[in-house]
């Protein structure tokens, strides 16, 4: 019955019903469990096998793909294509979270970049300042989100939020090749998730009185519902803006949601997901909790390709880089 709900999510608006959402980012391990029960049933001769094949070939053939094995590579003409990254930085603060080594995050980071050489680079929570340390001839910056173009940027902007929060979604439009590109920098509303959060997620298996495991899950269940609501109102305004563009979009950052969530199924129902079109493996970017989760994105025109994705394992910061190129039509 979970697993129904769960399949479901990405169809439930998180403000009617905010357990799908909970339920949502419990998918794979959901799905997982139902592989384990098929090969144990296997073993068995158990009837009860169909079940179990029945949920994993639905989740096949109707839900977003938890594994990618496409990994398609593709040397792209320049004139015909661009490449682009994005990255949360966590504010520079990985490192203990200590303000005494945000300096040589920024260093290491900045040397990282150039090193990627892409030719869009959108940041979220990157502290002001750090534009004077990337050396990229067109930039947009809007507080801690930041675009960055080898291209000429010939209007950019920042989409005001109905309810007030540190989150944004800037958008810069960018002059490649022979197509002007509106590209969306998305930091969509976090969970707001503590250390004290995570800790406790993770020793769920050791010894934890029953009483804090209750109170704790209450209280984690009241963030993630409370968040995904405010997503729901954030994307509303994004999907507005996006239909009124004169250019095609392109939507990458952190949306802070899975992808068997209603969030990403309303921001990718008109665009095409780089990590599915040309990823491999789990894509994971947010490895923080037990399991890795895939939350960071880049969605381009459906009339355009992708290749070349990659997740970046860059160690300064609790998400992971994603960059692809982009192949123009």
């Amino acid at each position: 019955m979970l697993w129904f709900f769960a399949f479901l999510a990405p169809y439930i608006n998180p403000q009617e019903f905010s357990f799908g959402a909970i339920l949502a980012i419990g998918y794979p391990m959901l799905l997982l469990t139902h592989v384990l029960f098929a090969l144990y049933w296997l073993v068995r001769f158990k009837r009860a096998i169909y079940l179990s094949l029945a949920v994993i070939t639905a989740s096949y053939l109707w839900s977003v793909p938890v594994i990618q094995t496409k990994n398609r590579f593709k040397a792209l003409a320049k004139d015909q294509s661009f490449s682009i990254l994005s990255y949360n930085t966590q504010s520079f603060y990985y490192l203990g979270g200590k303000k005494e080594n945000v300096g040589s995050v920024k260093e290491k980071l900045a040397h990282y970049l150039s090193q990627q050489n892409t030719d869009i680079i959108c940041l979220q929570e990157a502290r002001k300042g750090f534009e004077t340390m990337v050396s990229y001839p067109h930039k947009s910056i809007f507080g801690y989100n930041q675009i960055y173009s080898k291209y000429e940027i010939i209007d950019a902007g920042v989409l005001e939020f109905e309810n007030p929060s540190a989150n944004t979604c800037a958008f810069a439009d960018v002059i490649i090749n022979y197509d002007t590109v509106r590209i969306y920098n998305l930091h969509l509303e976090s969970f707001h998730l503590v250390n004290k959060d995570y800790n406790l997620i993770k020793r769920w298996d050791d010894e934890v009185s029953e009483n804090e495991v209750k109170a704790k899950t209450q209280e984690i269940s009241t963030k993630i519902s409370k968040a995904s609501s405010k997503r729901v109102a954030q994307i509303n305004s994004i999907l507005t803006h996006t239909k009124q563009s004169p250019y095609p979009s392109l939507l990458c950052g952190d949306f802070n949601d899975v992808s068997q969530s209603y969030i990403y199924r309303k921001l990718s129902a008109n665009h095409t997901d780089a990590f599915i079109a040309s990823g491999k493996g789990f894509g994971a970017t947010f490895k923080k909790l037990l399991f890795p989760f895939r939350i960071d994105y880049i969605l381009y025109p459906n009339a355009w390709n992708a290749y070349n994705f990659e997740v970046l394992e860059i160690e300064l910061s609790d998400h992971q880089a994603i960059r692809c190129d982009i192949e123009q039509k």
